[in-house]
């Protein structure tokens, strides 16, 4: 890899939740079938978060790192857990809940850099 592949990789802010905010990316522009991979990713990360969230000492080695960071950002933005509120899982994502998801992450990771 030279230089200008690393200029052009994403900030790490933005590569933390890469493939959370990919499958939301995928379903706001209208793609529902995921591949399987990608959506099992969403569901463990949200799971983990939400139980994070509501117990922080539920933490364990088992606990991904994106899980971590998503419930780090249910303390830090207003608005991300009501936009997700009532989704269990991928299938529960209507590109219009995609879309609010992708919106309350975006101030976060311009913020942050």
């Amino acid at each position: 890899m030279g230089q200008g592949m690393f200029a052009a990789m994403p900030s790490e802010n933005l590569r933390r939740l890469e493939f959370f905010r990919l499958a939301l990316l995928l379903i706001d522009r209208g793609n529902s079938d995921l591949p399987p991979r990608l959506s099992e990713h969403f569901d463990c990360v949200l799971h983990q978060a939400r139980a994070l969230y509501a117990d922080p000492k539920s933490i364990s080695p088992e606990v991904i790192p994106q899980a971590v960071h998503l419930a780090n950002d249910f303390h830090i933005i207003s608005g991300l857990r009501d936009a997700l509120d009532g989704v269990d899982r991928i299938g529960d994502v209507s590109p219009e809940i995609a879309h609010k998801v992708l919106l309350s992450l975006e101030p976060a990771i311009a913020s942050a850099d």
